[in-house]
C-alpha cells in the first residue's frame, strides 16, 4: 500500500498535473452560454405562452361565430324540417353555406344526413357516431376539432340541436377550416424565432465583454495552480484587485507555501515508511474505523492474491473472503484488544499464516484503525509435521522387529536354546528381523543422502534396454515360484537417456519388487518405454491388487503403506517409492502412479534423452 499511496501523491498529482489538461470550455464562454441560454429560455417560454393563448383566443372566436350561425340556420330550416321538405332542405343548406362561407350539415334524430352543403346526402354515411353530433342529439351544443378525411384539413365542428315544443326534431352542424388560425400561429412562432436569434447576437456581445472582465484573474490563478501541481511553487499570483478575487489570490499564495512545506514533510515520511514496509517479508494490512482498507504492502498482495489498486478504500470483507480473518478485524476494532491467531489460506495453494492484530487508538482511546501483520508459517508447520511423522513412523517401524528379536532372545534364555529344533526357529526369526532392520536403516541412509544432495550422480548415456533386462533377470527365481510373467517391451531404437546407471537400477528394482509382491500368483508384470519429445517415459505395470483412488496421492510418502499388515508381512520398509521419487527428481524427471482396485497398478517415470 505504501507504494500505492506514494503513487497517489506523485503519479496522480505530479505526473498527471504535468500532462496537458484536457480541452475544456473557458470561463468566458461559460458566462456567454449561461446568459444566452437564460434569454432563450425566457423568450421561448413567453413566445409559446403567447402562441398558445392567441391560438385559444382565435378558436374561441371561431366557436362563437359558428354558434351564432348555427342558431340562425336552425331557425331558418326548422319549418322545412317539420314539414318534411327534404329536397328543399338540401338546396337551402347549400344556399346558406354560400352566404356564411361555412359548411352546413343537417341531421335527423337518428343521425341520417338530410342536407349537406358540400356532398350529396344520399352518399353520406350515418353521423350518429360523430362526437359533436352525439352531444347535439342529447339536447346540448357539441363542439370538436379534428382532421377532415373529406377535405384533408383540420376543421372545427359545432352541432346544435333543433327543437320544437321541447321535442328534438334534428340537429344542424356548422364547420370551418382552421387554416387561418394555423397561419396566424405560425407567424407568431416566426416572430419568436427571430427574437431568439436577435437575443443570441446581443447576449454574445454583452456576455463576452462581461465574462472577459470577470474571468481574466481566475484564468491567471488556473495557470498558477497548474504550475504548482507540477511541483513549481514559485508561481505566485500578483494582482492589484481589492475585491474578493484579490483576497482569493492572496489566500492562494499562502496556500501554495503551506502546501509546499506539507508535501515535502509527507514525502519524507512516506519514503521512510516505504523503506520499512517494502523490506518486510511479512504481509501488512490496515483498516480504518469504517472497516475500509487503508494500507496493504506487496507481500500481503501476494499472500491474498489481491491488487492494492482494487483493495484500497474497499471494505475488507469485499476483498478478503476469509470469515475468520474478517471476524478478527471486527473484534479488534470493537474491543481494542490485540489478537494473535493462526489461519489457513487456499489462494492458489494451501498456506498457513500467523496473524498479529493491534488496534491504533485515538486521543480518547477509541480505536480508529487496526493493523494486521501476517507471518507465513507454512514451511515451519510442514517441517514440524514431517518431523513428527518421521519420528512416529521410524519408532513404529523399529518397534516391530525389535519386539520380535527381544521376544525370541527371552524365549531362548528361558531354556529354548537347549531345544535344538525350536532354538533354530527363534534364531531364524532373529535373523529375519535383523535383516529387516538393516534394510530399513540402509533405505533411511540412502533417502537421507539423496534428499540432502550428498550422493553424487554420475550422469552418462545409458542404454535402458540393458538395465531393464538386467533388473528383470534378478526376479526370475521369485516370479517363477509364483507363476508370474515379466514382459519387457523396450523398442530397439529407443534413445539413450542421461542418467546414473546404478540409481536407475535401484528405481527399477524397487518398482519391480513392489509389483512382484502385490501381484497374485500367475499374474503379469510389464515393463515398457516410449520416447517423448526431449525425454523417455518408462512404465512398470502389473495385474496386482491395485490401490484405492484416495490413497494414490500419498503412495510416494515415506513409510506410507496402503495395507500396513500385508506390507510388513512381505518385508517392505515403506520407503521404496519415496526413494524412487527422489532419485527420479534428482535426474530432472517426474513420476506418477495410476491404479484401479482389483485390476492393477501402473507407475511411470521420465528421464531426459541424450540429445
Amino acid at each position: 500500500m505504501v507504494i500505492c499511496f506514494r503513487r497517489m501523491l506523485t503519479k496522480e498529482i505530479y505526473e498527471s498535473a504535468s500532462r496537458e489538461p484536457m480541452p475544456r470550455l473557458k470561463i468566458v464562454w461559460k458566462f456567454f452560454l449561461i446568459q444566452t441560454i437564460l434569454i432563450i429560455i425566457s423568450i421561448l417560454t413567453i413566445g409559446f405562452y403567447v402562441g398558445f393563448s392567441l391560438k385559444g383566443y382565435y378558436l374561441e372566436q371561431i366557436a362563437s361565430q359558428l354558434s351564432t350561425n348555427a342558431a340562425l340556420i336552425s331557425d331558418i330550416i326548422s319549418k322545412d324540417l317539420i314539414d318534411g321538405r327534404i329536397d328543399s332542405l338540401d338546396s337551402l343548406t347549400k344556399r346558406l353555406s354560400r352566404e356564411i362561407h361555412a359548411r352546413i350539415t343537417v341531421i335527423d334524430p337518428k343521425g341520417i344526413v338530410l342536407g349537406d352543403s358540400k356532398n350529396d346526402p344520399l352518399n353520406m354515411e350515418n353521423h350518429s357516431d360523430r362526437p359533436e353530433i352525439i352531444v347535439a342529439l342529447n339536447g346540448k351544443t357539441g363542439k370538436s376539432i379534428r382532421f377532415s378525411e373529406t377535405l384533408k384539413i383540420d376543421m372545427m365542428y359545432l352541432a346544435m340541436p333543433i327543437e320544437r315544443e321541447g321535442l328534438l326534431i334534428g340537429a344542424v352542424r356548422v364547420s370551418l377550416p382552421l387554416s387561418e388560425v394555423n397561419k396566424r400561429v405560425i407567424h407568431i412562432y416566426g416572430v419568436i424565432f427571430w427574437g431568439i436569434l436577435l437575443a443570441i447576437i446581443i447576449s454574445f456581445s454583452v456576455g463576452f465583454i462581461i465574462a472577459g472582465k470577470i474571468g481574466q484573474p481566475i484564468i491567471q490563478m488556473t495557470h498558477a495552480a497548474r504550475e504548482i501541481a507540477r511541483g513549481d511553487f514559485s508561481k505566485l499570483i500578483r494582482t492589484d484587485l481589492r475585491d474578493e478575487i484579490g483576497d482569493l489570490a492572496h489566500s492562494f499564495n499562502v496556500m501554495s507555501l503551506e502546501l509546499q512545506n506539507k508535501i515535502e514533510t509527507l514525502t519524507k515520511e512516506i519514503d521512510e515508511k516505504q523503506a520499512i514496509l517494502s523490506g518486510m517479508i511479512e504481509g501488512v494490512i490496515a483498516i480504518d474505523q469504517d472497516q475500509r482498507i487503508i494500507l496493504i504492502n506487496s507481500t500481503a498482495e501476494v499472500m491474498f492474491d489481491i491488487s492494492c489498486d482494487k483493495a484500497l478504500d474497499r471494505f475488507h470483507w469485499e476483498i478478503i473472503r476469509i470469515s475468520k480473518l474478517n471476524a478478527l478485524f471486527q473484534e479488534v476494532l470493537e474491543t481494542g484488544n490485540n489478537k494473535v491467531e493462526e489461519l489457513t489460506l487456499h489462494y492458489r495453494e494451501e498456506r498457513m499464516l500467523q496473524v498479529q492484530m493491534a488496534a491504533i487508538p485515538d486521543e480518547e482511546g477509541v480505536p480508529w484503525a487496526v493493523v494486521a501483520v501476517f507471518h507465513d508459517i507454512t514451511e515451519i508447520r510442514r517441517l514440524e509435521n514431517v518431523r513428527k511423522e518421521f519420528v512416529a513412523n521410524v519408532s513404529h517401524e523399529l518397534k516391530t522387529p525389535l519386539t520380535s528379536i527381544k521376544g525370541s532372545i527371552e524365549t531362548l534364555q528361558e531354556g529354548a536354546i537347549n531345544d535344538s529344533e525350536n532354538s533354530l526357529r527363534f534364531i531364524n526369526i532373529i535373523k529375519k528381523h535383523s535383516d529387516r532392520l538393516e534394510r530399513l536403516i540402509d533405505d533411511l541412509l540412502d533417502l537421507s543422502q539423496i534428499e540432502s544432495g550428498k550422493i553424487e550422480m554420475d550422469f552418462e548415456p545409458v542404454n535402458l534396454s540393458e538395465i531393464v533386462n538386467g533388473v528383470a533377470s534378478n526376479f526370475e527365481e521369485i516370479t517363477s515360484q509364483k507363476g508370474q510373467k515379466i514382459n519387457v517391451n523396450i523398442p530397439s531404437g529407443l534413445p539413450y537417456v542421461l542418467a546414473d546407471e546404478e540409481k536407475i537400477e535401484t528405481v527399477l528394482t524397487n518398482l519391480l519388487d513392489n509389483a512382484v509382491k502385490y501381484t497374485p500368483e500367475f499374474g503379469e508384470i510389464t515393463i515398457s518405454a516410449v520416447a517423448k519429445d526431449s525425454e523417455v517415459q518408462i512404465e512398470v505395470a502389473d495385474t496386482g491388487i491395485g490401490i484405492p483412488a484416495k490413497e494414490l496421492p500419498r503412495v510416494f510418502e515415506r513409510f506410507y503403506r496402503v495395507d500396513n499388515t500385508r506390507s510388513r508381512e512381505l518385508g517392505g520398509t515403506g520407503l521404496g517409492l519415496s526413494i524412487v521419487k527422489h532419485i527420479v527428481e534428482a535426474h530432472g524427471g517426474t513420476v506418477n502412479a495410476q491404479s484401479e482396485l482389483g485390476i492393477g497398478s501402473r507407475v511411470a517415470f521420465t528421464l531426459p534423452k541424450v540429445l
